[in-house]
């Protein structure tokens, strides 16, 4: 009998509550991870293409993308005097290496004045392979250059005045040129 009283469960029932627990925290924390590795590369790939662009169509026709790591943007079409003459919000995710994107509302100048107007996502869906760290290719084969980054951009509001590309750069180079005299 003294040997009964001796015995107790309380080490074996504590073990058994502390590998309960570590399975537990595996089956659950396992999931997470792995779909957290399965959508870095793609959120990083995004990461390193968020931002204001200087980007170049086919033809030479100048646009301005605003890409953001969340997936939300827009982009903007100039003369080329650098007016504004349209644009239009984009949806854009990338998947491997293409880029899927969605345009919807649309943007246009009329009297020197920005109106926006929000009507819905397109249907139409445009896919984009990434060439390199500068270039996509659409699938009918025009191809979008990106030149550089513009730092200072903003997307034009309804009702403010159309932008021109050209503004802030021939002020900075106004400001240059007269800081070396």
């Amino acid at each position: 009998m003294k040997l009964l009283r001796q015995l107790s469960f309380r080490p074996v029932l504590l073990s058994l509550l502390q590998v309960y627990g570590l399975v537990l925290a595996i089956f659950l924390l396992l999931p997470m991870l792995a779909s957290a590795q399965s959508q870095t590369p793609d959120q990083s790939t995004a990461n390193q293409w968020a931002g204001n662009w200087l980007v170049v169509g086919q033809g030479d026709e100048q646009l301005v993308w605003q890409l953001k790591a969340d997936g939300t943007g827009f982009a903007h079409g100039f003369r080329a005097d650098g007016q504004l003459t349209h644009g239009f919000a984009i949806s854009w995710r990338i998947e491997g290496d293409t880029v899927r994107i969605r345009t919807g509302g649309t943007l246009h100048c009329n009297s020197g004045m920005v109106y926006a107007q929000f009507t819905g996502w397109s249907p139409v869906t445009l896919d984009f392979n990434v060439i390199d760290g500068r270039h996509w290719r659409q699938h009918n084969g025009g191809i979008l250059a990106f030149q550089r980054r513009l730092p200072d951009w903003q997307t034009p509001n309804h009702g403010a005045e159309c932008p021109n590309l050209y503004d802030g750069e021939s002020k900075e180079t106004q400001q240059t040129a007269s800081a070396g005299n």
